[in-house]
């Protein structure tokens, strides 16, 4: 199983993010850097993967974002056998079970 931890604490812009998740999870150079691709390269996934989100504590511009970005990510792992998604936050990790 393929493991990948993000840490979101040294980005401050989508576009930080999503170069951020095109690094670790080392998406193809066509991969297009929003919402609806990451679903998609998501949704494609034939390896086992498991992603842990770690976020930093306090409150930023950037964290609806990121936000959107685990909604994604939960999205996807509901449709993909291969995908588990766990957040560093206990509680999310139920909510969306």
């Amino acid at each position: 199983m393929r493991k990948v931890l993000l840490d979101f604490k040294l980005t401050h812009t989508p576009e930080q993010v999503q170069d951020y998740l095109a690094l670790e999870l080392d998406f193809p150079e066509y991969y297009g850097k929003n919402l609806d691709a990451l679903y998609d390269m998501l949704t494609e996934l034939s390896e086992d993967t498991c992603i842990g989100i770690f976020e930093p504590e306090q409150d930023r511009e950037i964290d609806s974002y990121i936000h959107k970005v685990k909604r994604v990510m939960w999205d996807a792992e509901a449709e993909n056998p291969h995908l588990c998604v766990i957040s560093a936050d206990l509680e999310e990790n139920f909510e969306n079970v």
